[in-house]
């Protein structure tokens, strides 16, 4: 059995075992009481509770795969950690639904600010709202202007007006475009995060903007012993919030209280690890010959 085969069989031992640890969490779970009765929810939480079956839309993404051979979009596993909980809440099952079919949908950050973002809004943030930027050690020095936490970055409309922006991978919700040029940066969108690893790595853009945690496991890797952090993590002001397919201020409450509960449970952190996990192991599939269709 060949080197490169016997990658694929580990990769895929791994992968079948992080899926079954994430469907199979929900056993694991606390048994948290569910918030309120029926009464505590809205209309349109209310009618998925009496049918049974919360429809939710959420960021989805093709994992990558061997070339010729794209393999379907499956749910960004973040979202499904937070779908599953509010169902179970809710007492429903969950539906993975397009946006114009589902009762809510989880989008992460919009990537474009506009005027009726707020409107849209509903809930706290559902993510951790914190960056960081990796470059190549080589160009490190390059665009440490632009690094958060640099004395330039407090001067940006002396020291960073006239300066050349670097571009920046990040994925698609992961933050909004106000968030990154308020960096410097010029943000360049992929569908998800291992799509924005592929790109950073094929040199179509300078940095690589992604969670601390998951820079960090990447660094980890010899791999990437080319790269180093460049400055500080830095917070976001972007609201990764759920939308309602429809308007129902007691619904938003409810979601409020249920994002909470989910933050609090620590199960929030152990969707942020299941997610470190899955992006380290789709980054090392690139490394053998995958590719983001």
């Amino acid at each position: 059995m060949s080197s490169a085969t016997q990658s694929w069989r580990r990769l895929a031992i791994a992968g079948t075992a992080l899926a079954a640890a994430a469907a199979g969490a929900g056993v694991l779970w606390p048994a948290l009481p569910q918030l309120g009765g029926t009464e505590a929810a809205g209309p349109v939480l209310q009618q998925a509770r009496r049918q049974g079956v919360l429809h939710v839309a959420l960021r989805s993404y093709a994992r990558p795969s061997l070339p010729g051979d794209p393999l379907p979009p499956e749910p960004d596993v973040y979202d499904q950690a937070l779908a599953d909980w509010l169902g179970r809440q809710l007492g429903t099952s969950v539906k993975i639904s397009p946006a114009s079919d589902a009762d809510l949908v989880l989008e992460g950050v919009a990537p474009r600010d506009g005027p009726t973002a707020a409107d849209r809004q509903t809930g706290g943030s559902y993510m951790p709202q914190s960056l960081q930027l990796l470059v190549l050690k080589q160009q490190a020095s390059l665009w440490s202007r632009h690094a958060p936490g640099h004395w330039s970055s407090w001067l940006p409309h002396v020291a960073l007006k006239a300066a050349p922006k670097p571009t920046a991978c990040v994925a698609t919700g992961q933050a909004s475009a106000s968030t990154l040029q308020a960096q410097g940066l010029q943000p360049l969108f992929a569908p998800s995060s291992v799509h924005a690893v592929s790109d950073f790595l094929a040199g179509k853009c300078h940095v690589l903007a992604e969670s601390p945690e998951v820079i960090t496991r990447l660094l980890q890797q010899d791999s990437w012993r080319f790269y180093t952090r460049l400055g500080n993590r830095f917070r976001t002001t972007d609201q990764a919030n759920i939308r309602l397919a429809k308007a129902d201020a007691q619904s938003t409450r409810w979601l409020q209280n249920a994002v909470q509960q989910w933050q609090r449970s620590g199960l929030q952190q152990r969707a942020q690890d299941n997610r470190v996990s899955t992006i380290a192991l789709e980054a090392s599939l690139l490394e053998d010959g995958a590719i983001c269709h």
